[in-house]
């Protein structure tokens, strides 16, 4: 079996709420409230879930973007949420993300090239001749023209942005890449280039990926294994072809029946769930879909379910198969 290059044991963050007059604590939005999982050398994992279910939170988390209230991070054995920040700067070189937003995220007042140089310079690699071959280098890699150093964000388009934005992150030549989201913004046409894209460079470096999306079909084309997050935990864990064919979760089950099919004469039933998704500041006792589940029974309102091997390398976190 493939080694393990990350695992994350009982990650939690809680971000806490003031209230009144003097800011007195109100509680916490359990934005990640016990993930516990591990991303093997080489293999894609995809998260999906509803919109506030905690996706980005958690990869945030795992480059200590954010710090965690609890749990622990293990990077090639050694725990990154036990690291100070002094002695994460090395870790980062190998841990780098790729954001939703490529404009967002790429400094409008720098070119392209001092973007993609500033990744060296502060981890020291290269000298100024050797960075500028890089960056050049990079630019083919990923589908641009090396010329394209000279201009600024503003001067491309959604999709060329995002390829800048995945070259910057390669720049360190790094392990892990963190994707939030990375093809949401860009046209159905461009995803599928940049998604390629991102196929063909996980095989020329050796990369590893952890995928988040709310699009399943996204997921399913990029990912060898694929995670279902809600409210803050994984309730289905799978590999790719078995999680869509047979999914063992009420909410991965309704997830997928909404997924509209490619041809038009077939018509399957959709799962309709009842209510909003509760808030993360104040979660249902017991297990947190049970208010929008159509299987509820009384262990749901009050015991929470632990995610359990159902079949082999199929995990999911439902009574009903206890």
């Amino acid at each position: 079996m493939t080694s393990s290059l990350l695992k994350v044991n009982g990650l939690k963050k809680h971000f806490p709420v003031s209230s009144g007059i003097l800011n007195r604590n109100a509680g916490a939005v359990k934005a990640v409230d016990d993930l516990s999982f591990e991303i093997r050398k080489g293999e894609t994992l995809g998260i999906v879930g509803e919109s506030g279910c905690g996706k980005s939170t958690m990869g945030r988390l795992l480059l200590r973007l954010i710090e965690p209230t609890e749990g622990e991070i293990y990077f090639n054995g050694t725990n990154v949420a036990g690291q100070k920040k002094s002695e994460l700067r090395a870790m980062r070189k190998e841990m780098q993300m790729v954001f939703q937003d490529p404009y967002a995220s790429l400094n409008p007042r720098m070119t392209v090239a001092k973007i993609l140089e500033e990744p060296l310079i502060v981890h020291k690699i290269g000298t100024k001749q050797e960075r500028a071959k890089l960056v050049e280098q990079m630019l083919t890699t990923v589908g641009l023209d090396p010329d394209y150093g000279e201009r600024y964000p503003h001067q491309f388009s959604g999709g060329q942005r995002q390829r800048i934005g995945i070259a910057r992150a390669l720049m360190t030549n790094p392990q892990l890449i963190i994707a939030d989201e990375p093809v949401s913004a860009l046209d159905v046409s461009i995803q599928s280039q940049i998604l390629n894209l991102l196929k063909d460079l996980q095989k020329e470096f050796s990369l590893t990926y952890l995928f988040i999306s709310h699009d399943l079909g996204v997921v399913r084309h990029i990912s060898d294994r694929v995670g279902v997050m809600y409210l803050g935990r994984i309730v289905e864990l799978a590999d790719s072809e078995s999680l869509y064919t047979d999914p063992k979760h009420p909410y991965t089950q309704a997830l997928l029946s909404a997924v509209p099919l490619p041809d038009p004469n077939v018509r399957k039933e959709q799962i309709v769930l009842k209510g909003d998704l509760p808030s993360p500041a104040d979660p249902p006792k017991g297990c947190a879909f049970h208010t929008r589940c159509a299987h509820c029974f009384d262990t749901c309102k009050t015991v929470r379910p632990q995610l359990k091997e159902i079949k082999e390398g199929h995990y999911a976190a439902c009574h009903l198969y206890e």
